[in-house]
């Protein structure tokens, strides 16, 4: 149990650095520093807010490993239940298509240039997504031992350079 729980919060933060490495420079450089910080707080208040709402609903559902789909049609309905799958699905489709796009920009820096810029740019994102592509291939115990190996080398680097 506690292996399943390291590793279930080792791939939280680890997504959440990345995904904040790849989109804060971006989001952020039009914006300036002090709204930046305005709208980190505003949005941590709003998750907290959000998560305790849903532990409320949790303790109250009458299946105890229940998803968010089956809490929302136990609540909603079927209604409840599209709308929750739905509203999962155009999320992971936005996250897809953030880490292509900031992954394939960052990417394409590193690349030598092969015909011109826009050239080199769909060579980036096109190879950032066969790298992603392999780590759902890989399956997911995979990707809980790679992603322990690289945060644990996240957390070595750190202390290193510090």
């Amino acid at each position: 149990m506690k292996n399943r729980i390291l590793g279930s919060a080792l791939m939280i933060a680890g997504t959440t650095i990345g995904a904040g490495m790849l989109a804060m420079p971006l989001t952020s450089a039009g914006m300036g520093f002090g709204m930046t910080v305005f709208l980190l707080v505003s949005l941590w208040l709003l998750l907290t807010y959000t998560g305790l709402l849903f532990m409320e609903a949790y303790q109250t559902a009458k299946v105890k490993d229940v998803g968010v789909a089956s809490l929302a049609e136990q609540y909603f309905g079927m209604t409840g239940r599209v709308l929750a799958t739905v509203s999962l699905l155009v999320l992971l489709y936005a996250l897809l298509a953030a880490y292509i796009t900031g992954g394939g920009s960052l990417l394409s820096g590193v690349l030598p240039t092969v015909g011109d810029a826009e050239s080199t740019s769909k060579i980036a994102v096109l190879l950032f997504t066969l790298v992603l592509g392999a780590f759902v291939v890989i399956g997911v115990k995979g990707v809980d031992g790679l992603t322990r190996v690289l945060f644990m080398g996240k957390i070595v680097a750190f202390s290193l350079y510090y």
